[in-house]
């Protein structure tokens, strides 16, 4: 039986938007957002202009898309459904420890770029808005968690865990670590886990 030729032209898109997705990538991480151009991210996905344009867009739309592979990350799913599966605070405080490095592991170019081009382009600085508010949506989840186990601490409703989660597991702190310090991977994860242990959980 032929394949459906339909079928065939939206697996070819999906592939060219891919290619140039990861050119993109490629041409920003290496020439920085403001000097890399459409032109140079067609020729490195070896398409014409054009088609960046068709499949994807422009610089910011191209931007858009890159974190946009980061907010919506199964991983975030995957972690948050565990979370809900929790029976203590430690547990929680585990995954979130766990799944956040994962996911910054995963995206880091795409982070540090997000980050570094936040202060001098206004595209990437309301891009990066909106990312701020999914994800801090997804740390609100977590410490809503903690206070339904009862697992806070005295003085720590969940308004507050929140904001401490956000300054630990937010979108600064791994690269805060990982790349403006010489800290190694699990010893981050290990710092920032027991940290917010210690500052949200009863003892």
């Amino acid at each position: 039986m032929a394949a459906n030729p339909n079928s065939r032209r939206a697996q070819a898109a999906e592939q060219t938007r891919e290619l140039i997705l990861r050119a993109a990538l490629e041409r920003f991480t290496a020439d920085g957002y403001a000097k890399a151009t459409v032109n140079d991210i067609a020729k490195a996905a070896g398409v014409v202009v054009a088609t960046v344009y068709t499949s994807v867009g422009g610089k910011p739309v191209l931007l858009e898309h890159l974190v946009r592979q980061g907010v919506e990350d199964t991983g975030v799913a995957e972690t948050l459904r565990k979370v809900a599966a929790t029976t203590t605070g430690r547990e929680v405080i585990d995954l979130i420890a766990a799944g956040t490095g994962s996911t910054y592991r995963r995206h880091r170019a795409v982070i540090e770029l997000l980050l570094d081009t936040a202060t001098s382009e206004p595209a990437a600085r309301r891009i990066l808005t909106v990312a701020n508010r999914s994800y801090r949506g997804a740390i609100a989840t977590v410490a809503g968690r903690l206070a339904d186990l009862g697992a806070l601490a005295d003085g720590v409703d969940e308004a507050r865990a929140t904001d401490v989660l956000w300054y630990l597991f937010g979108i600064w702190s791994w690269p805060r670590l990982l790349r403006d310090a010489t800290w190694t991977a699990d010893e981050a994860e290990s710092w920032l886990r027991d940290t917010a242990a210690r500052t949200l959980l009863r003892s």
